[in-house]
C-alpha cells in the first residue's frame, strides 16, 4: 500500500511501458479541468479541479488490517463527493496532480492516515489551507 508514496521520493523515473494497457477495472483519470472514477457497470463519478472544497482520506472497512482507505473528494454547493479508492490504476497520478494543484497539499496527514489504526479521517487539503477556492 506504501508502494505509491515511495515513488514519489524515488529520483530515477520508473520504466514505463510504451502503451500501457488500458484499465478493465475501477480507475481514476484526471485531466486539466476533471478527476474521474470509471467504475464498469456503473455510472462515472466526477468532479471538476474548480469545485473542488477539500481532500481527506477516510477508511472503508475500518476493521480491516491495514484499514481500506478512500480519497474524499468534495466539492461546494451541495455536489455529490466522489470516492477515490487507494492503489487503484490511476490513483498515483492524481496523488502527483493534487500535490501540484492543491497548494497546501498535506503529505505528513496523507502518511499518517496510512499509518493510523481503526477508523480513519484525515483532512489533506482544504480551500481555507491554500486561502484560496482555485484548485488549479
Amino acid at each position: 500500500m506504501l508502494d505509491w508514496l515511495r515513488r514519489i521520493f524515488v529520483t530515477t523515473p520508473p520504466q514505463r511501458l510504451a502503451t500501457p494497457p488500458a484499465p478493465r477495472g475501477v480507475h481514476v483519470l484526471h485531466d486539466t479541468d476533471l478527476i474521474t472514477v470509471k467504475t464498469p457497470g456503473a455510472p462515472d463519478a466526477a468532479i471538476a479541479w474548480k469545485d473542488l472544497d477539500s481532500v481527506r482520506l477516510v477508511s472503508g472497512d475500518a476493521a480491516a488490517e491495514p484499514p481500506d482507505l478512500f480519497w474524499l473528494l468534495v466539492g461546494g454547493d451541495r455536489r455529490r463527493p466522489v470516492l477515490v479508492p487507494m492503489g487503484i490504476p490511476g490513483e498515483h497520478d492524481l496523488v502527483h496532480a493534487m500535490q501540484s494543484r492543491l497548494d497546501g497539499f498535506d503529505n505528513m496527514a496523507v502518511i499518517e492516515a496510512m499509518s493510523a489504526k481503526g477508523p480513519v479521517g484525515f483532512k489533506i487539503w482544504d480551500t481555507e489551507m491554500s486561502g484560496t477556492n482555485d484548485a488549479y
